[in-house]
């Protein structure tokens, strides 16, 4: 099996591409630009070897971050911290998808304090977009201190594995499973699965931030709640119950990586198959592609950027940091 059959980049055919890794050999799409001297690509879009050359065998711009509004601040608890944020409406719009991230950080700190966190409500009518934090480390602690300004890098769009299979479903039943601070980035999800008419479960598991954040968030919606403890045995029960009864056809799993091995086991004892998407736990520092450190194999052994790679999800190995 070729590498690009079963990895495809997030960024390509977007504004960002071609990108750093273009001008390196080391292009997640074009086989040229991987160093080969012929096209082996599965990419059905524009060009991107034929970019690169209009471009003067250059990268395009890079995302670059920019002093944004903090319009609005809210802490909950002792360890989530919400904020609203003003950006171009064109902006907010391109980080409505599932699985969109941003990198913060004070405007007084240096660029290794850049962060990555998930989008959890994005108006492209008023340019605005919020995010929920878990205050843990030095970086985030560090947001703690942003009164009304705050730096932001993006679009980012690789926070989900298998986002093709979301994209995909409707007129479905979808299970959606959240916890802690994963639950943030579930509404976008949501929405979308919503607007492409399924009917869906949400399981809410408050996880170490002791709260269930979104609840005002979602409101609105026209789903069915679950509120669970996934880390006990009367919670793991009801989620066998649930996944037994409700004939669904995709799971998202959005939490730690335990999370998701819990829900991959659950699904292969269900007889029938069900697809699942997990968001993106690998450490992403740069999300370019270039620093490395969230470079994973997949089970043939096969090394990839999950900063940008999108892979089918059972081509993954175990691996990744907790988000939950």
């Amino acid at each position: 099996m070729s590498k690009n059959k079963i990895v495809t980049c997030i960024d390509a055919g977007s504004e960002y591409c071609p990108c750093y890794l273009a001008e390196s050999d080391e292009c997640i799409t074009c086989s040229q630009l991987q160093g080969n001297s012929f096209c082996d690509c599965n990419w059905s879009g524009v060009c991107i070897y034929q970019e690169y050359t209009w471009c003067g065998m250059k990268k395009k711009t890079p995302r670059e971050a920019i002093e944004s509004e903090i319009i609005e601040r809210k802490q909950i608890g002792d360890d989530v911290l919400v904020l609203r944020i003003g950006v171009s409406k064109t902006l907010a719009r391109q980080l409505k998808q599932p699985g969109s991230y941003v990198f913060l950080r004070h405007p007084e700190k240096p660029m290794i304090f850049d962060v990555p966190m998930s989008i959890m409500a994005a108006d492209a009518e008023k340019g605005e977009i919020a995010i929920a934090i878990h205050i843990l480390g030095v970086k985030t602690k560090s947001l703690l201190a942003c009164d009304d300004k705050i730096l932001l890098k993006g679009p980012y769009w690789n926070g989900l594995i298998g986002y093709k299979e979301l994209k995909n479903v409707t007129n479905q039943n979808v299970l959606v499973i959240g916890r802690g601070i994963a639950l943030a980035p579930a509404i976008l999800a949501i929405q979308y699965l919503l607007h492409n008419k399924n009917k869906v479960t949400f399981i809410i598991d408050k996880g170490r931030t002791g709260s269930a954040f979104i609840n005002e968030s979602i409101d609105a919606l026209e789903i069915d709640r679950h509120y669970l403890n996934l880390r006990s045995t009367g919670g793991l029960e009801k989620l066998n119950q649930i996944l037994a009864e409700g004939t669904y056809s995709l799971v998202y799993s959005g939490g730690s990586d335990f999370l998701h091995e819990v829900v991959k086991d659950r699904l292969s004892r269900l007889g029938r198959p069900v697809k699942m998407v997990a968001i993106n736990n690998h450490e992403l520092c740069c999300g370019e592609g270039v620093c490395g450190s969230c470079t994973a194999r997949t089970l043939n052994g096969q090394r990839v950027k999950m900063c940008k790679s999108q892979i089918d999800i059972e081509e993954m190995i175990e691996g990744g940091n907790c988000n939950g």
